[in-house]
C-alpha cells in the first residue's frame, strides 16, 4: 500500500512539474517583448541581438515574435533591445554595445544616416553579421535587407487610388518625416503608377521648407490650404496620417476625404475601423522577423554566403471592403 501511495505521489508530482514547465514556456513564448539572456547556454551556438527604435510598438512586438519563433527552434540565444523613436543616440549606443559584446549577429531597423552606416560598417568589419529589417541602409556593409518592397508599395497604392478616381483630380502627398530612403521609394512608386497610365491625376506636396520640418500636422494643414480642392490624401508615414486626420477633423469634413496609409499601428487600424482611412497596408510583421532570423542563421552557418541583397516580404492592401488578416 505504501508503495502504491509513493508511486502515486511521484506520478502526481511529475505531472505538476510538467504542467508548470509547459505554462512557464508558454508565458515566455507569448511575451517576446521580454529581454532574453544574450549569454549562450550549453546548447546555444549563436548569440543574436535584435534592435528596434520603436519601443512598445505592437507592430515591432509582432516582428519580435517571428524572430523568437525561429530562434527558439535553433541553437541561438536572442536578446531584444528597444529605444524610443526620437532617441537616435541611444539607438546607436545599443548597436555599439552589441558590437562590444562580440555577438554573432545583429538584426536592426535600418536608418539612412551617416552615423548609422558607420556603426553598421564597424560591426561588419569585426565579423558581426548585420541584417536590416523593414527600413534599409543600402550604402552600408549590412549583409541583407528583409522587409517590404517600398517601391512596389507605392505602385500598388497608386493603382488603387487611380481606380477610385473617376475624373481629373489632385492627390496630396504628406511625408511626416524626412523625405529620403524608403519614403523616396514609396513616392517613386506612386509617381510611376499615376504618371504612366493616369496623366490626368496630379500628385502634389507641400513646399520643401515645410516638409523638412517633419511635422505631419503642419505639413497637412499647409498642403490643404494650397490645394483646398484636394480630396485624396496619401500619408507616407504613421506621423503623416495622424497629422492628416487631425487637420481634416478640425475642418469638420472628414467624410469628404479619402485617406490612404502605408504603415500600420494601432491608431491607424482604429482610423480604418472608423472608416476614416480608405485603404492601408498589412505588412505581415511576424514574417519579417522570422525571415530575418532565418537568413542571419543561414549566413552564420555558411549555407547562404553571400546572402541576396534583399529578401522582400509580402504586403496586402486592405480597403474598407476587406479586413486585415
Amino acid at each position: 500500500m505504501k508503495k502504491i501511495i509513493a508511486v502515486s505521489l511521484y506520478t502526481s508530482g511529475g505531472i505538476m512539474l510538467f504542467v508548470f514547465a509547459y505554462f512557464t514556456f508558454k508565458v515566455v513564448q507569448s511575451h517576446p517583448a521580454a529581454s532574453y539572456d544574450p549569454q549562450p547556454i550549453e546548447s546555444d551556438i549563436y548569440r543574436i541581438v535584435f534592435i528596434s527604435g520603436d519601443s512598445g510598438s505592437p507592430f515591432w512586438n509582432r516582428v519580435k515574435e517571428g524572430v523568437y519563433e525561429v530562434a527558439s527552434h535553433n541553437q541561438a540565444a536572442i536578446e531584444f533591445k528597444e529605444t524610443f523613436h526620437a532617441d537616435f543616440g541611444e539607438y546607436l549606443k545599443s548597436i555599439d554595445m552589441a558590437i562590444a559584446a562580440r555577438v554573432d549577429g545583429i538584426i536592426v531597423q535600418g536608418k539612412e544616416n551617416p552615423d548609422f552606416i558607420r556603426i553598421v560598417n564597424k560591426a561588419s568589419q569585426k565579423g558581426i553579421a548585420v541584417i536590416t529589417v523593414f527600413t534599409d541602409a543600402p550604402d552600408s556593409l549590412r549583409k541583407s535587407y528583409v522587409g517590404p518592397n517600398h517601391y512596389q508599395e507605392g505602385v500598388v497604392i497608386g493603382e488603387h487610388i487611380a481606380a477610385q478616381l473617376d475624373e481629373e483630380k489632385k492627390v496630396c502627398l504628406v511625408y511626416g518625416a524626412e523625405p529620403i530612403g524608403y519614403l523616396s521609394l514609396r513616392k517613386k512608386g506612386l509617381q510611376d503608377a499615376l504618371g504612366g497610365s493616369y496623366p490626368q491625376i496630379e500628385l502634389v506636396e507641400a513646399p520643401l521648407s515645410v516638409v523638412s520640418e517633419q511635422d505631419g500636422l503642419k505639413e497637412s494643414n499647409e498642403l490643404l490650404n494650397l490645394y483646398p480642392e484636394c480630396r485624396a490624401i496619401v500619408g507616407l508615414t504613421v506621423e503623416a496620417v495622424d497629422g492628416i486626420v487631425q487637420v481634416i477633423k478640425a475642418r469638420n469634413r472628414i467624410q469628404d476625404y479619402h485617406i490612404f496609409a502605408f504603415d500600420q499601428d494601432q491608431e491607424s487600424f482604429e482610423f480604418f475601423d472608423q472608416g476614416i482611412i480608405s485603404a492601408a497596408f498589412y505588412q505581415y510583421p511576424e514574417e519579417i522577423g522570422a525571415k530575418s532570423m532565418k537568413h542571419i542563421l543561414r549566413w552564420l552557418e555558411g549555407k547562404d554566403n553571400p546572402l541576396d541583397r534583399n529578401y522582400f516580404t509580402p504586403v496586402e492592401l486592405i480597403s474598407k471592403k476587406s479586413s486585415a488578416p
